[in-house]
C-alpha cells in the first residue's frame, strides 16, 4: 500500500485509536479527529505522536491532506468534517472495512463474537497464542492487561479480531463481523442488545447467522453449548462445530470449580475425560468458559494442551473487566457490565468469592439499550448478589422520549419490594454523600457502567486513600 497517509474520523474510540497507532507503527502516515477525546485513547495516540484534532469542523480536511478516511460508526452523514472529505472526493471506508484491508488480507482470521465475553475471549485468544510462539496480528475492542496494546499487526498467518455486531459506518449498516472473513469463529453468547440499532433478538440472531454463513467448509465454529440461540446459529455452519461450556453435552466443558479469595481452581474436560486442572485470578464461571473457548483454538491449531496451563495462571484479562483499582481498606473492583446478563453474572461471581463481605453495586444506566426500558424487568433480578444497590439516573435519558427510558426509581423500588436495600440517585454526587459514611473496611464496591460515570472510581479511590 506504500507510505499511505490515513485519517481517521473519530479515532477517540478504543478499537479506532489503537488500529491507528498500529498502522502508525507499521509505517502509515496517520492523523485524527474527534469530537472530544478522552483517557486512556488521548494518552495512547499523544505518545504514538498522531496529530489529533478536537472538535469535528469542515475546515479540517483543509488542513490535513489524505488518500483515504476511515469513518466511525458513531459520525454521522451530516458531520460537517465527514461532508468536507466527502466533498474533497477523497476514497472512504468503514472501520472494519480498513479492518479487513490493512489487517486481515489472506491471513487465517480468528474471530471472537457474542453479546457478551467477546472482549476478554480476544485478549486472551491473542495472549495465548503470543505466548504460545505464534505472534499474531490482533484487534482488541478494549484496554488488554497483558499485552502492551490494543492492535498489533505482525508477519504472522493468524489474525484475532472482535467481531462486534454493532453496525459498522452511516453508509453500511451491517454489522461489523461481516467484514472479518473468519475461519475459526468463537460463538460465546446471542441476546438482545443494541436496542437503538436491532429491533428485537431475531434481528440480532439474523445478523449472527450471516456470520456463520461466511465460515468456509475447511473453517471452524466453536460454539457455547448452554446457548440455545448460539447452538440454533452455529447449526448452519457449513465447516465442524465444537462445544464448548459447563453443561454435560458440551464437548469441552469446565468440570470441577474451587474457589478461593485468590482465584479459580477449574477442571477441563474433553468428550467427558479429564484432561487436567487449570488455575486463573479472574471472577466467575462466564470467565472459565471464556478461557475455555481459547483454548479450544489453541489445541485446534495443534498446540500442546500442557503449554497452556500456566499461561491460563499468568492471564489478568482486559481494564474495567471485573479489574481490582484498590483493596484495601475496602476492596474497589471496576466492571463494563451494563446489559442485565452482565450485571448478573459479575455480581454473582463477586459474590462468590467474597461471600462474608458486604458487595456495595453502584451503576449506571449509560449504553444505548441499559438507558431505554428494554430489560427493566431482567435488571430487578440482575442484582440479587448485591447487598446494597445504588443506582444513578439513565445517561443523557433526554435524548429519549419518555415512554422509551429506562426508569432509575422504579427499578429501586422493585429492588426493595424484595427486601433489599437500593435507591435511585441523580448524580455520582448524591450516591457517594449517601453510600460512603455507611461504607465499612472489607466491604466490596462494583462500579458498573460501560462509560466513564462522572469518574466515580477515581473518587472513591481518593476518599479511602486520602
Amino acid at each position: 500500500m506504500g507510505n499511505k497517509k490515513i485519517h481517521f474520523v473519530g479515532v477517540g474510540g478504543v478499537g479506532m485509536g489503537t488500529f491507528a497507532v498500529a498502522l502508525s507503527n507499521a509505517g502509515y502516515e496517520i492523523t485524527g479527529s474527534d469530537l472530544k477525546v478522552y483517557e486512556p485513547m488521548k494518552g495512547v495516540l499523544a505518545k504514538n505522536k498522531i496529530k489529533v484534532i478536537e472538535g469535528y469542523e469542515s475546515s479540517t480536511a483543509d488542513l490535513l491532506s489524505a488518500e483515504l478516511v476511515v469513518i466511525g460508526n458513531v459520525t454521522r452523514r451530516d458531520n460537517p468534517e465527514v461532508k468536507a472529505w466527502l466533498n474533497k472526493g477523497v476514497k472512504f471506508v468503514s472501520f472494519p472495512e480498513a479492518v479487513r484491508t490493512f489487517l486481515i488480507q489472506d491471513k487465517t482470521s480468528i474471530v471472537c463474537a457474542g453479546t457478551h465475553g467477546k472482549t476478554t475471549t480476544t485478549s486472551w485468544v491473542s495472549f495465548l497464542l503470543k505466548e504460545l510462539g505464534k505472534n499474531p496480528s490482533y484487534l482488541i475492542g478494549g484496554v488488554p492487561r497483558d499485552l502492551d496494546s490494543g492492535c498489533v499487526l505482525t508477519s504472522s498467518d493468524l489474525f484475532v479480531v472482535e467481531g462486534d455486531e454493532y453496525d459498522s459506518a452511516f453508509f453500511d449498516k451491517g454489522p461489523k463481523f461481516l467484514h472479518y472473513a473468519p475461519h475459526f469463529l468463537i460463538l460465546s453468547s446471542i441476546e438482545f442488545d443494541h436496542a437503538d440499532i436491532y429491533k428485537d433478538l431475531e434481528h440480532v440472531r439474523s445478523s449472527f447467522e450471516k456470520l456463520v454463513a461466511l465460515l468456509p467448509g475447511d473453517g471452524l465454529c466453536i460454539a457455547r453449548f448452554d446457548d440455545p440461540v448460539v447452538m440454533q446459529v452455529a447449526s448452519g455452519a457449513l465447516c465442524p462445530i465444537q462445544t464448548f461450556g459447563l453443561g454435560a453435552g458440551a464437548m469441552w466443558r469446565i468440570g470441577k470449580v474451587e474457589e478461593t479469595e485468590k482465584g479459580l481452581e477449574f477442571e477441563v474436560l474433553y468428550r467427558n475425560r479429564s484432561i487436567g486442572t487449570f488455575k486463573t485470578q479472574m471472577f466467575g464461571e462466564h470467565n472459565l468458559v471464556n478461557l475455555l473457548s481459547g483454548m479450544v483454538v489453541a489445541v485446534n491449531l495443534g498446540l500442546p494442551m500442557d503449554k497452556i496451563r500456566t499461561i491460563v495462571e499468568k492471564f489478568r484479562g482486559v481494564k474495567r473487566r471485573q479489574e481490582i483499582l484498590l483493596e484495601k481498606p475496602i476492596l474497589l473492583i471496576d466492571d463494563f457490565a451494563h446489559h442485565p446478563t452482565e450485571v448478573a453474572a459479575t455480581l454473582s461471581a463477586i459474590k462468590k468469592r467474597y461471600g462474608s463481605r458486604k458487595v456495595w453495586a453502584f451503576f449506571e444506566p449509560r449504553s444505548a439499550t441499559a438507558r431505554r426500558k428494554v430489560h427493566q424487568e431482567e435488571y430487578v433480578k440482575a442484582f440479587d448478589s448485591g447487598d446494597v444497590i445504588c443506582i444513578n439516573s439513565p445517561f443523557r435519558s433526554s435524548e429519549l422520549l419518555e415512554e422509551q427510558r429506562f426508569s432509575s426509581e422504579l427499578l429501586a423500588k422493585e429492588i426493595t419490594d424484595k427486601g433489599k436495600i437500593a435507591q435511585s440517585f441523580n448524580s455520582v454526587a448524591e450516591i457517594l454523600n449517601f453510600a460512603l459514611p455507611q461504607i465499612k473496611e472489607n466491604d466490596v464496591i462494583v462500579v458498573m457502567s460501560n462509560g466513564e460515570f462522572d469518574k466515580i472510581q477515581e473518587k472513591i479511590v481518593t476518599y479511602f486513600t486520602k
